[in-house]
């Protein structure tokens, strides 16, 4: 397949210059990336930082409309492992990781962020706007709770950033496709790839500090814990927060 590539120099968010254009004409397959985005967004009220020209920061619209809207979370899963896979390439791949719901990861600290908007015909879902934020070359961040790392802080290297959404773009198309004919298995991978799966860890939850196990994740994406009691529990987004210590 065939992608529209279109680089901006500027623009508020790649997310929402794509949900703009959705208004006006077909937007499936373009993949929109931006030097710098004036009001870049990350979950909830997140903001993302990125330095002018150093990152990647692009989104791309997909034609979701073989996928049931109760199982929609299953794109969710198959966009950090597209993503991961061209990591693995460049990365230890034993300290990349996907932390809950999408986050990925490197030995506990942000490496990228993924942000989806879709719209919904009958009980199906239509076209997805998946919104990317790697950490490619910058070497400076704030103090974000996420702990920050960029590639090159890792590696020391510079990286070309089209060559490397190209890659991005394919393989998520690839993720994608096995949506169709294997859904499970990309569940599976998604476990095998998940922070803190099958591993006791502190949590805040009302307020309290929790010890709970992960134990899974349910068909709409929330998080099943236990603790210490068998106690099970189910989270959704903003239920639930991640303790984790420097």
């Amino acid at each position: 397949m065939n992608f529209n590539y279109l680089h901006l120099a500027e623009t508020d968010s790649t997310n929402a210059y794509l949900q703009r254009k959705q208004a006006e004409t077909d937007i499936r397959n373009w993949v929109v990336s931006a030097d710098w985005q004036t009001a870049g967004k990350g979950m909830g009220r997140n903001g993302w930082e990125s330095e002018t020209g150093k990152n990647l920061t692009f989104s791309m619209a997909l034609d979701m409309g073989f996928l049931p809207a109760g199982r929609q979370f299953l794109l969710s899963e198959a966009v950090p492992l597209g993503i991961v896979e061209v990591l693995d390439q460049l990365l230890p791949a034993e300290k990349l990781s996907i932390k809950w719901p999408n986050d990925i990861i490197f030995d506990g600290q942000k490496l990228a962020g993924i942000l989806i908007n879709s719209t919904i015909k009958a009980n199906m879902m239509d076209t997805s706007i998946i919104g990317i934020g790697l950490n490619v070359n910058q070497m400076r961040f704030h103090d974000w709770p996420t702990r920050p790392i960029s590639l090159k802080m890792i590696t020391g290297k510079d990286y070309e950033l089209q060559p490397l959404l190209e890659q991005i773009a394919e393989h998520l198309l690839i993720k994608v496709k096995q949506l169709k004919s294997s859904p499970a298995a990309i569940e599976e991978a998604y476990l095998k790839r998940l922070f803190r799966y099958r591993t006791w860890a502190d949590y805040e939850v009302g307020g309290k500090v929790l010890r709970l196990l992960m134990t899974g994740i349910d068909e709409f994406g929330r998080l099943q814990m236990t603790d210490e009691e068998n106690r099970l529990y189910c989270f959704d987004i903003k239920e639930i927060g991640f303790v984790i210590s420097n």
